[in-house]
């Protein structure tokens, strides 16, 4: 089973037997992830990550694309959620780049304090060095979010770059700040690009449609 169409030409140049792998992605529930009555007017153009604190979620290069975007004259706010190993070196470098009042480090919450914080955000951020295709993407696409996302991974199977957010190289903090600072500047495109990610979630990610290609597949193994 893999998660995405990349991760299966990953496993086949491995050696795995094509015909022996499927591709069933991830899903997320769309009456559970709702957008907003209303998107807040907030004060500070507000960026939303969800994920573990750990390398490969590429956060250091996250607080350097805010430190550029905030040199830009964008007022923003960034909300980390999530815990892990890496929790001590964001402080850290937090600090090192004088980000103290700007950074929040949530830790773990739970599913409904998830969506409330995507519901008041203004952009996704994932800056993520390795992925299959993220959940907290298609979390914050359900609830018309626009993402800015690296290009690793599946990632592409599930943004599209300028329809559902923007697409940047793996580690380039320099391209992403130059993406968020685009949505702070254009609500119009934030809202369009939200609107149309959470199309593309109600389209292709949805959980009953997990769920029935799951169940396809273990009917086929019966016989």
């Amino acid at each position: 089973h893999c998660v995405s169409a990349d991760i299966q030409r990953e496993v086949v140049a491995l050696g795995a037997q094509a015909a022996k792998t499927v591709v069933i992605r991830p899903a997320v529930d769309p009456d559970f992830f709702m957008p907003p009555v209303e998107r807040p007017a907030n004060k500070q153009f507000t960026i939303v990550t969800t994920g573990g604190l750990v390398w490969l979620k590429g956060y250091e290069v996250s607080l350097l694309a805010l430190r550029q975007l905030v040199e830009s004259g964008v007022d923003a706010a960034y909300h980390i959620i999530g815990d892990g190993p890496e929790r001590q070196r964001l402080l850290f470098t937090i600090q090192d780049l004088g980000l103290e009042g700007r950074v929040v480090l949530h830790g773990r919450l739970t599913p409904p304090q998830v969506r409330d914080a995507l519901q008041r955000a203004d952009v996704f951020l994932l800056a993520s060095h390795s992925e299959g295709i993220a959940n907290a993407a298609l979390e914050a696409m359900s609830c018309a979010l626009p993402v800015v996302t690296t290009d690793c991974g599946g990632m592409r199977e599930a943004v599209t770059d300028g329809e559902h957010g923007f697409m940047v190289p793996v580690r380039d903090p320099q391209a992403m700040a130059l993406a968020l600072e685009k949505l702070s500047r254009l609500s119009e495109l934030c809202a369009r690009m939200g609107q149309a990610g959470r199309q593309r979630v109600i389209m292709d990610f949805t959980l009953d449609d997990q769920l029935n290609a799951w169940v396809q597949l273990l009917r086929s193994l019966k016989r």
